[in-house]
């Protein structure tokens, strides 16, 4: 957790903002030439400088802002203390974030509303098919070859005011009903009376071959599985209230049926659990094709039980056809919704299970497989699917999503969303049309999670065999095509703080209009008591503070911290196997207390996520957007607890604070008197002195801007990629770049939004308790400025990538990286360029960051840990080589920042130091005469006069 401030470029003329009244500019400019310089200038010395030009103006600065309210940057005088006023600036800074979750909520609420206008209509509409068990209605099948009715008593009708009830009571765990005609009327209600975990299949049989109607009720505490080959239809006025349902227009054997709806592995491939031929194998199902299909209409509802408990899984949804179009309203709370088109069917149990692990799906996938030359493959959703805390997923060959599909997130259970395509059919397209909304959003319970519990799902993220490189505490949406993936104009694909992860053999294309985001949680609410840490002081929490640990004047206290002010020391360090966190004097040891809060997930989501393409070639048109701003964390106003401490020199020390080389006689409680006859000591504490607690003004943290994973071989980017992430102003410290943006301090700055060209792959670090990423090349050649040609596989932009003010960049290509015009990242951000080749023709500016180039970068290695490797050529006769031409400056310096005209711009604070430059090749490496290499040092001039 953290403050925020917007990342702001400043004048580079003069390390300082100075008005044209200033005389002392030529002495301060040289002064600011010699540290540039690395000279060493005594701080007495630039004090004194610095002071006497720099008095008047502060005056000057702070008279306006008494006279006028506004600080000399515009900025009004009340945001440097007002919460309000920070939330404010920060919702203007992050507007798009929170325009796409109130579009989201519009897309939603006018689906809503559509479905009731629909079912209104369809429900006043003329009389459809025969109620109760009727000739056309529900009718059991009595023909000799056909019939079968099992494990369930003959259906008993009731007639009651208009309306008609059909109960059967099903009288063993698995029922099979045969039915000539299972349509239901308008006022029909179907019951199945049956345990929760009972299933029954209603197997359809109609002679005329005939689609079921589903114009009434149907209910049931358990599974109900309606089969029948020539098509299902719910109509607008129909509602089906159950704990599971599988509506097939594909056959389903009793043998099948016995065993469960889930396939049989039958070498490395699996018997289609759902199918038309009987004789069916893994291998063949040559007269089984599909000839009906499966459609929802607008207005009709299917819902699922909602669980009781935290612990019970929800239902599942199964529509299978031909084709499968929803227009109506689908809903499983911590369920799964399945819409999926072909001529037969395997599914299998998913993530979490055995027969399965390698699966992101929680609940059931779902596998298509279509005959040569078959037209199966259509699903089509226009309507409304929820899947609150569950999975989504379109199945087939050509996937339209033109509704509303929308699932939420907790820390318990991730929600998801899978548009698939068979990845080895070239023909196969994912489309998200104009007006789509496809968005997991954050769940709105007030469910916690330990961070342990987040780090052991970090911790599985690495072992998905299925290719994708998913972190499973974050929510995903997942589309894979064998063909094209197509996000229309006017398409909306979100998941706060999640994953978008799109594989596309041929072509991902992002259309103007479309919109991707996975921007960071706006606004999370958090109690400034949180970071309050109340532990309990023994030998191990004093373990570095010798002289304390052995006068044991501490022992058996309870002293209260601020955990923002806590110092870490990474695993590793004299010996240790994991981090230790110290109070910032090093008196007390207390990483063992740092776990056992509670965080919800919008804490988890403030970070940005991941939007990733695979595959063969992405276009991201102009008018485009991808966002990948960072979340915020409004910390609320409130009581920090504090303990002082009694000092052996007879002051009171902040125990958050306290000196580690100073001995302590104990807790201050007060003027003690003492009566030593009774053995008694009363006690007076007086507030003033040493007070137990202070309120503290609320606060905004930004929080770390997400990334965009370009894994493909090639690739045309112009669209728009929203890199904002929020500095608030007590975030001054410079990230520790060991951890992710959720284990960020309050007081560390966030990181803007990351472009990665080139594969990433996640490996756990044990270290860390995080996912470190190795990356590798997909394309073979690339470059970074000038014209685009034939010879590229990928050309960026330079004044594109500028305007994105990356937080970081990295490109790896197999051959060559060619750098053609000057690049700039964000204060504090990074440049990697990795590949055979390096070729630098102009200048890169990352001040304060980082620059790395060669072909040398670091790898995972089971055996060994990370280590440096050398990046494939395609070519391997291509020499390697790095070369840094004539006059090219390579930028990592520190910033300088001047807080006595402008206290409220501390967005270089954190960026003073200089960075680092790294070029590094198993061939030559070549710096050109003229060329420079600066990681010189900035400074901050303080408020009060001081200079850092």
């Amino acid at each position: 957790m953290q403050r925020s401030s917007t990342v702001s470029r400043r004048n580079e003329s003069s390390p300082f903002s100075f008005t044209p009244q200033t005389r002392l500019r030529p002495l301060v400019h040289a002064i600011a030439l010699m540290l540039a310089a690395g000279a060493a200038v005594p701080a007495a010395h630039a004090q004194r400088a610095f002071s006497a030009g720099w008095m008047a103006q502060k005056n000057m600065a702070q008279g306006t802002a008494l006279a006028t309210g506004r600080l000399p940057n515009g900025m009004p005088a009340s945001a440097l203390v007002s919460p309000q006023a920070q939330q404010q600036r920060a919702g203007e800074q992050l507007q798009r974030s929170i325009g796409n979750l109130n579009l989201a909520a519009r897309g939603i609420a006018a689906q809503q509303a559509a479905q009731e206008a629909a079912r209104r209509t369809a429900l006043a509409s003329g009389q459809g098919v025969p109620d109760g068990m009727a000739e056309g209605g529900l009718r059991v099948d009595t023909a000799s070859l056909t019939a079968g009715w099992a494990n369930a008593n003959a259906p008993v009708e009731t007639r009651s005011g208009g309306q008609t009830q059909v109960t059967i009571a099903q009288t063993a765990p698995q029922a099979i009903l045969n039915w000539e005609t299972f349509n239901v009327g308008r006022n029909t209600t179907v019951k199945f009376e049956q345990q929760p975990s009972w299933a029954v299949l209603n197997r359809v049989n109609d002679p005329q071959a005939r689609p079921s109607q589903i114009q009434g009720r149907i209910q049931a505490d358990g599974t109900v599985m309606v089969v029948n080959r020539n098509g299902i239809v719910f109509s607008g006025s129909s509602q089906v209230d159950t704990r599971n349902l599988v509506a097939s227009a594909v056959g389903m054997s009793d043998a099948q049926f016995r065993k469960g709806i889930y396939s049989d592995a039958q070498g490395t491939k699996f018997v289609p659990s759902l199918a038309n031929d009987l004789q069916t194998t893994a291998n063949s199902f040559s007269h089984g094709a599909a000839t009906g299909d499966v459609v929802v209409e607008a207005g009709a509802r299917i819902a699922t039980r909602r669980p009781e408990t935290v612990t019970e899984a929800g239902g599942y949804v199964l529509l299978a056809g031909r084709e499968t179009r929803n227009h109506g309203q689908i809903s499983t709370p911590n369920g799964q919704v399945m819409l999926a088109a072909g001529d037969a069917f395997v599914i299998r149990k998913g993530l979490g299970t055995d027969e399965n692990q390698a699966s992101t799906t929680r609940g059931n996938t779902v596998v298509p497989l279509r005959l040569e030359g078959s037209g199966a493959g259509l699903v089509r959703n226009t309507g409304l699917l929820q899947a609150e805390q569950g999975d989504i997923t379109l199945a087939g060959r050509d996937v339209r999503q033109q509704g509303v599909a929308v699932s939420t997130t907790s820390v318990h259970t991730r929600g998801t969303v899978h548009l698939l395509n068979d990845t080895a059919d070239a023909a196969g397209k994912v489309t998200l049309e104009a007006g789509s909304v496809t968005a997991i959003l954050l769940d709105e319970s007030a469910t916690t999670a330990l961070d342990v519990q987040r780090n052991a799902m970090i911790k599985d993220s690495d072992k998905a065999g299925d290719g994708v490189a998913h972190r499973r505490d974050q929510s995903l949406v997942r589309i894979a095509s064998g063909g094209e993936v197509e996000f229309l104009g006017d398409s909306l694909t979100l998941a706060t703080g999640g994953q978008v992860l799109v594989d596309a053999a041929k072509r991902s294309s992002v259309r103007e209009g479309a919109r991707i985001d996975v921007s960071g949680a706006v606004g999370v609410r958090v109690a400034m008591e949180a970071n309050n840490v109340e532990i309990n002081v023994q030998g191990n929490e004093q373990r570095d503070a010798p002289r304390n640990r052995d006068g044991r004047a501490l022992f058996n206290n309870n002293i209260w911290l601020d955990r923002r002010y806590l110092v870490r020391v990474p695993a590793g360090t004299n010996g240790y196997e994991t981090d230790r966190w110290y109070t910032a004097g090093g008196l007390l040891e207390v990483g063992g207390y740092l776990g056992i809060a509670g965080h919800g997930i919008g804490e988890w989501s403030a970070q940005g996520g991941t939007v990733q393409f695979g595959g063969g070639e992405l276009h991201t048109d102009k008018g485009s957007s991808i966002n990948l701003a960072g979340g915020t964390l409004d910390v609320q106003t409130g009581k920090i607890r504090q303990t002082w401490l009694k000092g052996s020199d007879g002051r009171l020390y902040e125990a958050s604070r306290a000196p580690g080389d100073l001995l302590y006689t104990g807790l201050y409680k007060g003027f003690e008197s003492e009566h030593k006859r009774w053995g008694v000591t009363d006690a007076f504490y007086n507030p003033l002195i040493g007070a137990k607690e202070r309120i503290e003004n609320g606060y905004t943290v930004g929080r770390d801007a997400g990334r965009l994973v370009v894994a493909t071989a090639k690739a045309t980017l112009e669209g728009d990629i929203d890199t904002s992430a929020f500095q608030g102003q007590g975030q001054t410290q410079a990230r520790d770049k060991s951890f992710d943006g959720y284990r960020q301090a309050q007081t560390a700055v966030a990181l803007r939004g990351q472009l990665i060209v080139g594969k990433q792959t996640p490996v756990y670090d044990k270290a860390t308790e995080g996912l470190r990423y190795m990356e590798d090349a997909v394309a073979q050649r690339i470059a970074i400025g000038g014209a685009g040609g034939e010879d590229q596989d990928i050309h960026l932009d330079a004044g594109w990538l500028d305007a994105l003010e990356l937080g970081t960049l990295r490109v790896h290509a197999k051959d060559a990286i060619a750098v053609r015009e000057a690049l700039r990242v964000a204060p504090g951000g990074d440049i990697a360029l990795h590949a055979t080749q390096v070729q630098v023709d102009a200048g890169l500016e990352a001040r304060g960051g980082g620059i790395a180039l060669g072909n040398v970068f670091q790898k995972w290695s089971a055996s060994l840990g990370w280590i440096d490797s050398l990046a494939a050529p395609l070519k391997p006769e291509l020499a390697a080589n790095v070369t840094i031409a004539e006059g090219v400056l390579l930028d990592a310096r520190g910033l300088w920042t001047n807080l006595a005209l402008d206290r409220a711009g501390t967005a270089g604070v954190p960026f003073v130091a200089g960075g680092g430059i790294r070029v590094q090749s198993s061939g030559d490496v070549v710096v050109s005469p003229g060329a420079v290499l600066d990681t010189s040092a900035g400074a901050v001039y303080r408020a009060d006069h001081s200079v850092q």
